[in-house]
């Protein structure tokens, strides 16, 4: 099973990510996204994945960090992926809620990460909270057609126009705990599903509450399997070649 999405560089898992990855593993997990969420943690999760190979880096910006100042710093950005290999563009986005920076700011931000996913032909880690329209239509204006919609939590018509753009759905614990978007995931295509935990947040409804981590995903893959009635073996097969297609791995 693949985690695809996930920021083991966080500073909750500095005291026991041994621990985090041994459990990691014994729960069948073989590859994690680790998602960098600004220049500093964009580097600690490179230098993970030189260390441990089934972390594979994605490196962003997220629309939370203050956007002025991070679209100075898209340099550092580039400089990583012009020396090492990653796996994804991201975190990065558009976050309207908590609206730490200007809208303008936010899209010239995200636009700038789209252009890094094109020059390196990998998919984008998005993230978009209050302003899923604005993103979809950046994408569309940018055209660019390869990524996924980390956390999913827009509506199934917004869903349908994201997969007509070529992009795939991620669900994480949200799915155990809320029947709108239950009710959403059981209408899509499954071949445009993957599965991920945004660890160490949004933790599924057997551990709210607590930190997130990448083994808590089973808890995820088996709610998946009872909405769809499915064999876990076949929906564990579909979900690997999904996040396989999607990351070229």
């Amino acid at each position: 099973m693949i985690d695809t999405h996930c920021h083991l560089i966080d500073p909750q898992f500095k005291k026991d990510l041994d621990q985090v990855l041994s459990r990691a593993r014994e729960a069948g997990i073989t590859r994690i996204i680790n998602a960098g969420y600004d220049v500093k943690t964009s580097h600690y999760a490179v230098e993970m994945g030189r260390r441990t190979k089934w972390l594979l880096p994605a490196v962003g910006i997220h629309p939370n960090e203050a956007a002025d100042e991070s679209i100075q710093e898209m340099d550092a950005i580039e400089e990583i992926l012009g020396n090492d290999t990653v796996s994804a563009i991201g975190e990065t986005g558009l976050d309207y809620y908590r609206d730490r920076s200007s809208r303008d700011a936010q899209r010239e931000l995200f636009r700038l990460h789209i252009d890094c996913a094109k020059r390196n032909e990998l998919p984008l880690l998005i993230h978009t909270r209050n302003s899923m329209d604005d993103t979809i239509r950046v994408l569309k204006h940018e055209d660019y057609h390869s990524g996924v919609f980390h956390c999913y939590s827009g509506t199934l018509e917004q869903a349908k126009e994201i997969l007509d753009l070529g992009f795939y759905l991620g669900f994480g614990g949200t799915l155990t705990f809320s029947r709108r978007i239950r009710g959403i995931f059981r209408q899509l295509p499954l071949d445009r599903i993957v599965l991920e935990t945004d660890a160490p947040f949004l933790s599924p409804a057997g551990h709210r509450g607590r930190r997130n981590e990448p083994s808590y995903i089973i808890e995820t893959f088996n709610t998946a399997a009872l909405i769809l009635d499915m064999p876990h073996e076949q929906l564990e097969e579909i979900l690997d070649r999904n996040a396989g297609a999607l990351f070229s791995s």
